[in-house]
């Protein structure tokens, strides 16, 4: 299924394709305190990768404090889905869309998309989701440009940085496409 086709369905993860997404998909940083942060920093910016987008209340707010604030940060108030972190995030746009755990939603990847755009301009993006933000990082892995940097946090084992890739691209395909499609002509049929 193209690109294009998936961002018009609602995609639900399965408990039988979760092990797909536990190991690190890109360069794991694990060093302590705020020093995952900065040598994801020292990463992204030894390979020059642009924009960067990132995801997740901690790791956007560990990346700004070690000096490289996102182009992108995809929040959702929550660090673990519990605590809510104590940072005031300044960016030039604020975007919102809903997403409910475990699933991505067509208004996610618009948001993403217009981050994008605004990037391009120089422009920094925070995209608020209501809900969840967990599997938002599979949409920006298909939608950045090669060359860009996707970070994410990786529960008890550090930050992951990935240098977006073709490769990259068609692994995160292959898992969307396995994911559970509704679109909402089915969902009003349904009822």
């Amino acid at each position: 299924m193209a690109p294009k086709q998936l961002r018009e369905l609602t995609l639900f993860l399965p408990d039988a394709l979760r092990y797909r997404l536990k190991d690190p998909k890109g360069e794991l940083f694990s060093r302590p305190g705020l020093g995952a942060a900065e040598d994801a920093c020292a990463y992204i910016r030894r390979l020059n990768l642009h924009p960067t987008i990132a995801v997740g209340d901690l790791v956007s707010s560990n990346l700004a404090r070690a000096g490289c604030q996102a182009a992108i940060s995809i929040l959702d108030g929550k660090t673990q889905r519990q605590d809510k972190l104590d940072f005031v995030f300044a960016a030039d746009v604020e975007l919102r869309a809903q997403n409910a755990a475990a699933e991505i939603r067509p208004e996610v990847w618009i948001a993403i998309e217009l981050g994008l755009k605004l990037a391009e301009r120089g422009k920094t993006a925070k995209l608020l989701i209501e809900g969840e933000e967990d599997l938002t990082a599979l949409p920006a892995v298909i939608l950045a440009p090669a060359g860009s940097a996707i970070v994410y946090g990786l529960p008890g084992q550090g930050i992951v940085v990935i240098n977006v890739a073709a490769t990259h691209k068609e692994q995160v395909q292959e898992i969307l496409e396995q994911m559970v499609q509704h679109n909402a002509d089915q969902d009003s049929t349904e009822g």
